[in-house]
């Protein structure tokens, strides 16, 4: 009879954070607010959201988007009246990680149109439409 010694097997949590360290390390990503590790669904959760404004935070969330392979996105209009940004992808590793944050609804400058609670996909092209225009709105 063989005996495992389950302190020496490393745990989904262990591999979780040793993936996330993998993906971080030598490359110049936005520092994020929260990291959460789920290993039941084997997945790391990045919270972005340090900047002050909509254009900031679709910046840093593209950003994530370089680093990750299978990328798909999706723009709720969330409470408060907040456009939240999520992208899930994979990581070289073959990690889901999922990245997301949010901003004023009224920072949409009236380019996004879903209704409160609404919820839909869209393309990373989208996403770098609206950063654009915004900014190009701003500057103007």
């Amino acid at each position: 009879m063989m005996i495992i010694n389950h302190s020496a097997v490393p745990s989904t949590l262990d591999l979780l954070m040793g993936a996330y360290r993998a993906h971080v390390h030598r490359r110049t990503l936005p520092t994020p607010v929260l990291v959460a590790f789920h290993p039941n669904e084997a997945q790391v959760e990045v919270q972005l959201g340090g900047a002050p404004d909509l254009p900031h935070v679709l910046a840093d969330v593209l950003l994530w988007t370089t680093t990750l392979a299978e990328v798909t996105a999706e723009w709720t209009h969330a409470r408060e009246a907040r456009l939240l940004v999520t992208v899930r992808g994979r990581s070289a590793s073959g990690v889901r990680f999922l990245a997301y944050g949010g901003g004023p609804f009224a920072d949409c400058l009236g380019l996004v149109q879903l209704r409160p609670g609404e919820r839909e996909g869209v393309s990373l092209d989208e996403l770098y439409a609206l950063l654009n225009l915004i900014r190009e709105r701003e500057a103007a």
